[in-house]
């Protein structure tokens, strides 16, 4: 049982995961014995009750766990598989089938390709080259797959097997621990965010883990892990040297991307990242000048000498 919040009117009452998720059976695989399983769904729970108790320490004691540590593993670990283990990952894998679904029986050409990206994927009718990049895909994956599509079961397997490819990209970054004063930070279905200085290469050009300038993720209402590249041996605690109160801007790009989705990149300028221990200067004001109507204009502060009668 979960305790769930509507959105009208704002209380809160108890029901059965089943009643409330997205989509049941998101990870039921089927056994050796032909049967559903669901011993994935399984070990995710056991590794979430894992992690949650990690993340608590880093709010009890108010900094990252150290490298080497047995929670720093863990949270590699875990953050690995929040990244696997989203709705849109899946996508990726079950293209193909969702494809072919659509079609009911017609021919997948470029045509019908553009209007299913269009009515189904995209929401908007695609560009010439995504288009034909995607019907490329589908038919390359069905050709390497004996003409097939793939299975509930081998998108899982997919996806989750991403997940030990990714732990060395967590495990080689210096890890920070930065907070608000304010209980500012959201989490959701896919909290981890990577995130980018804008350039131009984002109108045709994505990015992921390697190139990713941040990755960041809630640990409470009032602060998040954020990744960045290097490696540090030692973390800085958080009442030892206090951080400094994060930039609106930057508050306002972290609430966008958990908002449209962890894959989005929030377009802020490197100034505005959060974290960031530039202090905004204050304008320079121009000296007041006075103005006397039997001499010129002079400064506020005048030099030796008395002034004009």
């Amino acid at each position: 049982m979960v305790r769930v919040r509507r959105r009208c009117p704002p209380k809160t009452h108890l029901a059965n995961v089943k009643n409330v998720a997205a989509e049941t059976g998101f990870y039921t695989i089927t056994d050796d014995n032909g049967m559903p399983s669901t011993a994935i769904e399984h070990e995710l729970s056991r590794l979430e009750g894992q992690g949650i108790d990690a993340l608590r320490r880093i709010d009890e004691t108010g900094m990252p766990p150290a490298v080497g540590t047995d929670d720093r593993e863990l949270l590699c670990l875990y953050l690995a598989v929040q990244m696997a283990r989203t709705p849109r990952k899946r996508t990726g894998p079950l293209f193909g089938r969702n494809v072919t679904a659509y079609a009911n029986g017609r021919e997948v050409d470029l045509e019908l390709m553009t209007e299913y990206l269009t009515r189904k994927h995209l929401g908007h009718p695609p560009r010439a080259a995504e288009a034909q990049g995607a019907w490329d895909y589908y038919h390359g994956t069905r050709v390497m797959n004996g003409g097939n599509d793939p299975t509930h079961d081998e998108a899982v397997a997919v996806t989750l097997d991403s997940v030990q490819v990714c732990i060395p990209h967590y495990r080689a970054r210096h890890w920070r621990l930065e907070t608000s004063r304010k209980p500012i930070f959201l989490t959701s279905d896919a909290p981890l965010v990577l995130w980018r200085p804008e350039t131009p290469e984002d109108a045709y050009r994505g990015f992921g883990l390697e190139g990713a300038h941040e990755i960041r993720f809630p640990v409470s209402p009032t602060a998040q892990l954020v990744l960045v590249p290097g490696h540090q041996p030692a973390a800085r605690r958080r009442h030892a040297h206090p951080h400094p109160p994060l930039p609106r801007p930057a508050l306002r790009t972290h609430g966008r991307a958990l908002r449209e989705d962890h894959q989005q990149r929030p377009r802020r300028r490197p100034e505005h990242r959060l974290g960031s221990r530039a202090r905004r200067t204050p304008p320079r004001r121009t000296p007041l000048r006075r103005h006397h109507p039997n001499g010129p204009r002079h400064s506020p502060r005048p030099g030796p000498g008395p002034l004009p009668p």
